[in-house]
Order: structure tokens, then sequence, then C-alpha cells
């Protein structure tokens, strides 16, 4: 397996996607083998730039022959591509491209894998979004289907789309979205992947851990004493190589969705993905703070609306399951936090780090294994982030940044920083680095050994924090426990100011 210890950082000059599919470079380079060339595209060669920076080829750099994907991408390979399309609209009406990816980011991907491939083997781009999501209006928004169907215009190599869901939620005609439409698009099939007593799962009680959008009994099936399992396409299972495109966002349950989160959008049962813990965090929950007998009949209401079968029963639970939350309004509960979240959940970090751990080190049989079993590369998409109420409804930020690693911790960690978060709040990557299953790490080195590289520098990452901070805003109930650039001593130790990016381009039509 392809490995580099580094994380490289590129900022282009505007923070904005060029408008023109297929996304053509806007210059010739050698390498380069498309008749295209387009007016404006710095992110075509801003990636290229991180492709360069990170070592890739070193070699043959500026010629014809330079083939950086080829020093871990062979001819025949299966390559499996994870956007992060997660929804098709942005419910406020805010810039959707500062929660999904625009397809201009990936254009340059396809070309170098491509390239590397030599006219054989496969392209699987895919994605899991939510239940409600729309992934045919996904494709279309972000860019996707355009951009594809044009290259399948001048490629041989199979370059397959689909939707990972087994199932997708539909409206039904009473009260809420409960019904569930099978769709299973994998024409590989679905494996289920147990990690035993490897998951971080192990040693806590199954019977509290939850998802609000299933049944807790669905729940058990996949978490017991001695079986923690995921259901995983058969077509990530038989890739050679991973390259997953985050976005750089907040989130209401792990601070950040980076590049650990993005492999959310992999399973292809949501039902066997906990999210929080039953109980207040003196019961040994992490759903809401404080104790509350309100919130428990609650809790007890919507799990038996998950698990009922006949919606007019549904319908009658859920009112009363209104009326109940409602009743704050009268007597307010001592916190307003309900399915954990806030900076105290203590559960979705474990699902991540457990599905992290499989594409790692799963065979293709969905056989966890001793040692790696495939390549991952990771190119963040920073050109828009989203800040605030991540992951689905952010405010969009025009940072005009890129990042590439072959470590989703390591990178989540530079990124996080970037953003001006202290990591090691953040759960989701501290305990990446505290190895909290030795035997399958997701990271070989400390914060302290984290290496970025930006042109021809290279620095740590206190460094970082010194360069730059872009000062992105957490979720509302992350406010205040992880922002390091509050304190300004704790960044550089002078008056210096800290140098901050984030004003969008002149002429944006953005609402931010």
């Amino acid at each position: 397996m392809k490995t580099n210890k580094t994380t490289v950082l590129k900022f282009i000059k505007t923070a904005a996607y060029p408008e023109q599919s297929p996304f053509h470079p806007s210059e010739r380079f050698p390498e380069y083998g498309g008749e295209g060339i387009s007016e404006e595209n710095q992110v075509y060669s801003g990636i290229r730039e991180i492709l360069r920076n990170i070592g890739l080829d070193k070699e043959n750099y500026g010629t014809p022959e330079w083939n950086p994907y080829g020093d871990f991408i062979k001819p025949g390979m299966t390559v499996f591509v994870k956007p992060n399309t997660v929804v098709h609209e942005h419910t406020q009406g805010k810039d959707i491209f500062g929660v999904i990816n625009h397809a201009s980011v990936i254009r340059p991907i396809l070309d170098y894998v491509c390239k590397a491939l030599k006219g054989e083997g496969r392209i699987i781009l895919a994605d899991c979004q939510l239940y409600m999501s729309d992934f045919d209006k996904a494709m279309e928004v972000s860019g996707v289907r355009e951009l594809l169907e044009w290259y399948r215009t001048i490629t041989d190599i199979p370059i397959e789309n689909f939707d990972l869901r087994m199932n997708k939620g539909v409206r039904t005609y009473l009260y809420g979205r409960w019904k569930r439409q099978k769709i299973e698009h994998d024409p590989r099939g679905y494996t289920f992947v147990d990690l035993k007593d490897k998951s971080c799962f192990h040693g806590i009680d199954p019977m509290k851990l939850r998802i609000a959008i299933a049944s807790y009994k669905k729940m058990r099936e996949h978490h017991t004493e001695t079986k923690h399992e995921y259901l995983f396409p058969n077509s990530l299972l038989e890739s050679d190589v991973v390259i997953t495109i985050p976005k750089l966002k907040t989130h209401r349950r792990t601070a950040i969705t980076l590049a650990l989160k993005n492999f959310m959008g992999i399973p292809s049962l949501k039902d066997a993905l906990p999210h929080f813990t039953v109980g207040s965090v003196s019961e040994g929950g992490d759903q809401y703070i404080n104790p509350s007998f309100r919130k428990n009949i609650i809790t007890w209401l919507h799990d038996q609306k998950e698990t009922i079968p006949f919606i007019p029963i549904k319908f009658v639970l859920a009112i009363v399951k209104k009326l109940m939350w409602e009743s704050q309004r009268i007597v307010p509960f001592k916190d307003d936090i309900f399915e954990a979240m806030w900076h105290g959940n203590d559960t979705v970090w474990r699902t991540l780090h457990d599905l992290n751990r499989i594409i790692m080190y799963s065979n293709k049989k969905g056989e966890v294994q001793s040692s790696k079993q495939r390549t991952i590369f990771t190119i963040i998409d920073g050109v828009v982030g989203g800040e605030g109420d991540g992951p689905l409804e952010t405010d969009p930020v025009y940072s005009g940044a890129l990042l590439g690693s072959f470590n989703c911790s390591d990178i989540d960690a530079v990124a996080a920083t970037l953003m001006g978060f202290d990591v090691g709040r953040i759960p989701l990557i501290q305990n990446a680095y505290t190895k909290d299953v030795p035997e399958l790490p997701l990271t070989n080195q400390s914060l302290e050994e984290l290496t970025i590289i930006e042109g021809d520098e290279s620095y740590d990452l206190n460094e970082l924090k010194q360069r730059y901070n872009l000062k992105y805003a957490p979720h509302p109930n992350w406010v205040g426990h992880i922002e390091y650039w509050k304190d300004d001593s704790n960044i550089t130790g002078s008056e210096e100011p800290v140098k901050t990016i984030g004003m969008p381009p002149v002429g944006s039509s953005s609402e931010c």
C-alpha cells in the first residue's frame, strides 16, 4: 500500500469553481492528453500541485510521462471514488457547494486516474446519501452527471455511478416520512463486515445504541456483546484504491466533517450506524446533558414509532411525542439537547473509527486483516467550505483551500486546525491518535509529527496555527468548546496578528 506521512495544503487565488463543464485545465500541462482548454480553472491546477508536492512520480514531473497516481494505481485495478453529495439542495437556499462537492474537483482526479489505468480497469463513483435525499438530483446539481456523460465519450474505461443506499425514505400521506423504498443499486451486492472485539463499541452496552431513523431492535441485530457489524457495498470492498473527496465543513455531532466523517457515506444500511447513546451523561448516555423524565418518555415514544409497522399507530405516537416535546414551552428542559447533537457526543466518533478501520483493513471478502488492504487518498475540497449549522445547513465560507494526504486522520487534524479548531477537543480526531484499537491503527504518527507542505515550505501543526486561521464558526452546540482562536496567546505566543482567509471573492452572488 502506498503511504506518505505528509499533508499538502494549497490555496487557490480565487475561491470559486469554474462554471463551464467539463472543466478543462486552463493551460496545456505537459502530461495533459486532452484537447480542451478552459479560460480559468484554478481548481484543476491546484489539485495538480497537490499531487506534485506530495511527491508522486516526482522523477517525471514536468514531462508528458508524469503519471502521479501511477505510483499506487496500476492497469486493471478498480478505483472507488467517494465524493460528498449528501443532499441535493440547501434547505435555506444558500450556496449548495458549501455542503457538497463541485464536479470541477472531480475532473482532474478522473484525468489522473485514467492516465494511471492506461485503458484497463474500472472506476466507480458512488455515494450513500441521507434517506430523504434524491441521488439523481444531487448528481445533476453538483455537475457530476454532465461531467460523467462527457467523460464516457472520451475513454473506454468503464465509469460506474450509482446510489449506495439499500433503501431510501419516501413521504407517506400521514404525519412524517416513514416509508422505505428498496433500491439496492450495487450490482456486486453487499456484505456484512464484523469487527468483533476490534470495534470501538466493544465493552459498551449495545442496548443503549441508537440512530433516530431506525428501530432500536434493528440496531440490536448488528451490535451485541460479541458482534459489531456494518453492511458494506461489495463495490467498495472489491476496490484496490479509494479516493475520497470530503468537504471542509462543520458538523453537529463531530464538530467537523472531513475525511474520517466522509466514510459515513459508504455503508449501505444506516440502521447499523450508532449516532447516540440513550440517556443523560450521568446515566451513561450522551443523548442529552441532564437527566429528564420527559425526555425518557419521548425516547420511548420514538422507539415505538420506529418499531411498530402500522402507519396509523405511528401517527398517534408521533403526535404524542410532539406534544411532550412542546411541553418545554410551559416547563423548560434543563437543556435543549436531544439525539446527542452537541460537543458531548461520545458515540459517532466510535462509529466512524469502525468504518475507517473496515475500509483500511478488510479484504475483498469483508474479512478484517492485520495489515492495510487498499490505498486511500484524500483531496479535501475547501474551495467553498461550510460553517455553523453543519453538515446540511452551513453558511458558505469562501476559503479557496485544497488539501491532500494518504491518511484520513492526519489530513483531518491539519484541516481542523486550519479552520481554527483545537483538535485535542475533537474526539473524532484526538482519539485516532490515542490508538483506541492499537492492533488496527488509524495513523502511524503523533500530532507532533505531522508535516504540512505548502509550496516549497514544510512545517508542523503549531506553525500552521501561526500562519493561518480561517476562523470557521462551529455548530452552535460546539461554540466555546473547540475554537483555539478565542485565546490568541494559545496560537502564536505573541502579539503578531494571525492571518485570516475567508472573505468571499469580489462579485460573489452567494448569500453569505
